[in-house]
């Protein structure tokens, strides 16, 4: 449903959308006790790595 709204144009489909996904992602990380904290530990290991796609836009405005 996210790749759909963000396929369309306008923001409010995909604001909505997303804000489903994130709820459900944290009702699922609560419910198999994985803490936040594990996830940014594990985005921290990500930092500085080359990504597959090496051609890929940066995103400037989050």
């Amino acid at each position: 449903e996210v790749i759909v709204a963000a396929k369309n144009p306008g923001d409010d489909e995909l604001t909505y959308e997303t804000a489903d996904l994130l709820y459900h992602v944290l009702v699922l990380l609560v419910e198999r006790g994985v803490s936040f904290d594990q996830i940014k530990q594990e985005l921290a290991k990500r930092e500085g790595k080359m990504s597959d796609y090496k051609d890929r836009p940066e995103i400037k405005n989050l």
